[in-house]
């Protein structure tokens, strides 16, 4: 699969389940975490690891719990937008949608992206508009 990465979205030594944080403000260490990577299936999976859009979950957000991100799409929407912010923060350069094949981010999203310097992703841009 080639050479493994850091995460850009989250330090794997702070010891952290990256949805307790980001779902309940929960900063514990979790004694047990497992890998996930953002953007799912085969050839995504692979890029997820190129790029880094990789988190550390306890089991019971990675597989076992009602807010698993392999079990509630909602959960796993919420990590895919979280996924494409980061990845537009740490590769400006680069086109979301073009790699991964699709947007996350809802206009709103894109609109403040935009405002803080950020390059869009939406509709928007595909029409030839400015922001």
């Amino acid at each position: 699969m080639g050479r493994k990465i850091k995460s850009i979205m989250q330090d794997r030594e702070a010891g952290q389940c990256y949805l307790c944080r980001l779902l309940h403000g929960d900063y514990g260490i979790k004694p047990v975490r497992q890998e996930h990577h953002v953007m799912g299936g085969t050839a995504n999976r692979r890029l997820s690891e190129r790029y880094g859009l990789k988190v550390w979950l306890d089991p019971d957000h990675h597989l076992y719990g009602p807010e698993a991100v392999h079990k509630n799409a909602e959960v796993a929407e919420i990590l895919h937008r979280e996924g494409q912010q980061a990845f537009e923060k740490a590769y400006p350069d680069l086109d979301f949608r073009k790699i991964f094949g699709k947007n996350y981010l809802t206009e709103n999203e894109q609109v403040r992206d935009c405002e803080r310097g950020g390059r869009s992703t939406g509709r928007d841009q595909d029409e030839g508009k400015q922001y």
